[in-house]
């Protein structure tokens, strides 16, 4: 499978943190920390995998906290059947990325923009909703979360299904040929007869669907979700796409690369915890992290070796002496 290794570097980094791991703080590899990570970073890969599709439309989703603490706080507070809640949850992330797709595709607004405000407003929402007090997630959704099959937890496995078939739907399929084409070059896709409308709009609504997903895991983990439960996976899951290979200049996105990065960065916050160092050092951690895998992408390295030959090539104008 081509696209398991088409993200060479994340692996390689994935496997250097973990041996390092071992040998500076073997706690932070053993069974019970391990336990305890994979869950949160299979979240931020479900997470992860709706950004990337935004991201290879050349946009950038910063609503992903709201929607996810919208998702975990519905699930939690809506006193209905377990499946009629989630139905309810889903429809409404679904909603929400649709809306977003619609100002930024039809109205033209900037996605950072668009989706900044967007973040707010549903936190703003999720406040009145709750009246700022937590909710219990129902138990039959945290046995479900909290459950194990083949030795490994439920969460995890969902994450390697939600995965999957995002990968087979983006690159086995004409659809998702196309999805991706549109990403890589909007006006030739145009001129080959596919709808950039259509496809811009359907990124930001399956997005917020995973979004959605992840935030009903995520309430059924933490057990009563609060309304700054979503916070962290604003940042996180731009960190994951960036580190896992997906340009941000849109095009073919490393779906598999991003699961992979939102592993490596649950166990690099793992590692950091391990270690005593307080909040601040963990986001300076992940914020480095970022700046580092966007300075490596090839696309990067190739605009740097553009500037500089552009630098090298260039000449000051003489200035004409005037006339005597």
């Amino acid at each position: 499978m081509r696209g398991l290794w088409e993200s060479g570097a994340v692996w390689i980094a994935l496997v250097a943190l973990f041996l390092l791991s071992w040998l500076v703080q073997p706690r932070s590899v053993s069974a019970l920390s391990l336990g305890v990570m994979l869950p949160f970073a299979a979240i931020l890969a479900i997470a992860a995998v709706g950004q990337t599709l935004v991201i290879q439309q050349r946009g950038i989703d910063l609503s992903v906290g709201g929607t996810v603490t919208i998702a975990a706080v519905v699930v939690s507070k809506a006193d209905l059947p377990l499946p009629v809640a989630i139905g309810i949850v889903l429809v409404i992330s679904a909603v929400i990325g649709l809306l977003l797709g619609v100002v930024v595709n039809i109205l033209r607004v900037t996605s950072l923009i668009t989706t900044l405000a967007a973040g707010t407003i549903l936190g703003g929402v999720a406040l009145a909703y709750t009246k700022a007090s937590p909710s219990s997630a129902p138990p039959a959704l945290v046995d479900f979360v909290g459950g194990t099959w083949l030795g490994a937890s439920r969460v995890v496995w969902l994450a390697v299904v939600v995965v999957v078939v995002a990968w087979v739907l983006m690159n086995r399929t004409v659809v998702g040929r196309r999805f991706v084409a549109v990403g890589a070059n909007t006006a030739a896709a145009r001129g080959a007869a596919v709808k950039p409308l259509v496809y811009g709009i359907a990124a930001y609504t399956l997005a917020a669907l995973c979004y959605g997903i992840a935030g009903i895991v995520l309430a059924g983990y933490v057990q009563s979700p609060g309304v700054k439960v979503g916070d962290d996976y604003m940042m996180s899951s731009i960190a994951a796409v960036v580190v896992g290979g997906t340009s941000l200049g849109g095009g073919r996105g490393r779906l598999i690369g991003s699961a992979v990065g939102a592993l490596l960065l649950g166990q690099l916050t793992q590692l950091v915890l391990s270690l005593g160092a307080p909040t601040s050092t963990q986001m300076i951690v992940q914020a480095a992290v970022i700046a580092v895998a966007a300075a490596i992408q090839p696309e990067s390295r190739r605009t740097v070796v553009e500037m500089l030959r552009k630098a090298r090539a260039w000449r000051p104008r003489k200035v004409p002496e005037p006339a005597r």
